[in-house]
C-alpha cells in the first residue's frame, strides 16, 4: 500500500486492549475512525487476561526484543508521567528441565544485549524470590515487569480516542463486512453491524478470539487457533512476595489483592494447534485445573493452605510462529491484528505503531514485513 494522502472512513472492530490501543493511534490522524465494541471497553478477553507487561520473553530475536521495548517505552510513559498505575513485580520463568535452563540463559543473555535487566538464576537462589527450588533447575528474572489493570488501560486508550475525534460505540455488534470488486479484486466497502451499515474504505479486525469468525465474512483464511486459559484467585493468609512465576510445566502464579495475600494462578499454552477453536461464550474453567491449582502451594510457600474464591477462563489467539499477525490482506483494505499469542497486553501500543503505518504506508518496513499476513 503506498502513501495515502485521502482521507478514510476506518472501522475498528473490536474494544479490546488492541483495538483502543490502535483507535488512540489512529486519533492523532486526519481519517475518520470508528470503534465498535458488542460489549463494554475491555469487559471480554481484555479483561481476563493477566495483565502484565512483559519484557522478558524465551529465546527472543533481535527482532522480538525491539518490538517489546517499543511497548514497553509506550507504557513507560503513560504509567510514569499518566493517570494509571502499574505494579512493578518482575516476571520469573522456571526450568524443570536442563534443556529448558539452557534456553533460559541464552535468552537472558540475548535481552541483556538489548538492555534489558535478565539474569539467569541457579535453583538455590530461587527462594529469595519466593519459590521453592524443589523440581526446579534454574529461572530466567527480569525484575522490571509490571502488572496492570487491562481493563483500566483500554478505557484509558478508548478516551485519548474519543479525545482525538475517534467515534467510539459500544453495544454494537458487527455481523460481517461487505465488499466489491474492482479490477478483479475485492476490496472491503462497508461494515455490517445490529444497527445498521457503515461505509468503510479500511476495516481492521482487533477482535481477539473472534478474528477468525470475522475473517471468514470475508473469505480471508489465516493460521490462528485458540488455547484455554483457566484461571483461579487464591487467598491465603501470608503476603505472595514472588514476582510472576510461569513454570515450565505451563502452571503460573500472579500475586494479586489488595492486602498481598492472593494471587492468581492459570495456564500459560500457546501452542499452536492447527484447526483448534474454542466458543468464547462456552468456555469455563476445567475441574482438573480447579481442584489442582492450590497445589502451588507447594512451589510458593507463601500460597501453601490457600483457597479458591474466584475463577474465570480467558482465550488466547495463537499463530504458529508466536508472534501476531498486522497488516493488510489479501482483500484490499481488510486489515488484521490478531493472534498475540498471550502478549496481547504486553504488545499493544507496538501493535497500534504497526497498524497506522499500513494505513498511511507508513512506518516501520521490518516490524511491517516479519508480522504480516503475507509470511504464511
Amino acid at each position: 500500500m503506498g502513501v495515502v494522502a485521502l482521507r478514510m472512513d476506518i472501522v475498528i472492530v473490536g474494544g479490546g486492549i488492541i483495538g483502543t490501543a490502535i483507535a488512540a493511534r489512529l486519533g492523532e490522524t486526519e481519517h475518520d475512525v470508528t470503534l465498535l465494541e458488542r460489549a463494554r471497553i475491555g469487559d471480554e478477553t481484555t479483561a481476563a487476561s493477566a495483565g502484565v507487561l512483559m519484557q522478558s520473553g524465551i529465546a527472543p530475536t533481535s527482532f522480538d526484543a525491539r518490538f517489546r521495548k517499543r511497548s514497553e517505552s509506550a507504557y513507560r510513559r503513560l504509567f510514569d508521567r499518566g493517570p494509571l498505575e502499574a505494579d512493578r513485580i518482575g516476571t520469573l520463568y522456571v526450568a524443570e528441565t536442563t534443556a529448558f535452563a539452557d534456553r533460559l540463559e541464552e535468552s537472558a543473555a540475548t535481552l541483556r544485549e538489548h538492555g534489558v535487566e535478565a539474569s539467569f538464576l541457579v535453583a538455590a537462589e530461587l527462594p529469595q524470590l519466593g519459590v521453592e527450588p524443589d523440581g526446579a533447575v534454574g529461572g530466567l528474572y527480569t525484575p522490571n515487569d509490571r502488572v496492570c489493570d487491562p481493563t483500566a488501560v483500554a478505557t484509558w486508550f478508548a478516551a485519548c480516542a474519543r479525545r482525538g475525534g475517534v467515534d467510539v460505540r459500544t453495544g454494537v455488534t458487527v455481523t460481517g463486512v461487505s465488499t466489491r470488486e474492482r479490477d478483479g479484486t475485492a476490496s472491503v466497502s462497508a461494515v455490517e453491524t445490529d444497527e445498521g451499515t457503515l461505509p468503510a474504505d479500511r476495516v481492521v479486525n482487533a477482535t481477539g478470539p473472534w478474528a477468525p469468525e470475522l475473517n471468514e465474512t470475508v473469505g480471508v483464511s489465516l493460521p490462528l487457533s485458540h488455547t484455554l486459559g483457566p484461571m483461579v484467585a487464591l487467598e491465603g493468609s501470608d503476603p505472595v512476595a514472588c514476582p510472576m512465576t510461569i513454570f515450565e510445566s505451563k502452571r503460573y502464579v500472579r500475586p494479586a489483592g489488595a492486602d498481598g495475600t492472593g494471587a492468581w494462578v492459570g495456564e500459560y499454552r500457546t501452542e499452536y494447534v492447527a484447526g483448534q477453536r474454542y466458543a468464547p461464550s462456552e468456555c469455563s474453567v476445567p475441574t482438573e485445573f480447579r481442584e489442582t491449582a492450590t497445589r502451588v502451594g507447594t512451589r510458593v510457600p507463601a500460597l501453601e493452605g490457600a483457597t479458591v474464591v474466584d475463577e474465570w477462563v480467558g482465550l488466547r489467539t495463537v499463530t504458529p510462529d508466536g508472534r501476531p499477525i498486522v497488516g493488510e490482506t489479501s482483500v484490499g483494505g481488510y486489515v488484521v491484528a490478531c493472534g498475540m499469542t498471550g502478549q496481547g497486553v504486553t504488545l499493544a501500543p507496538a501493535v497500534a505503531d504497526v497498524v497506522a503505518g499500513v494505513l498511511e504506508g507508513s512506518g516501520d518496513d521490518d516490524a511491517r514485513t516479519v508480522l504480516s499476513p503475507d509470511r504464511f
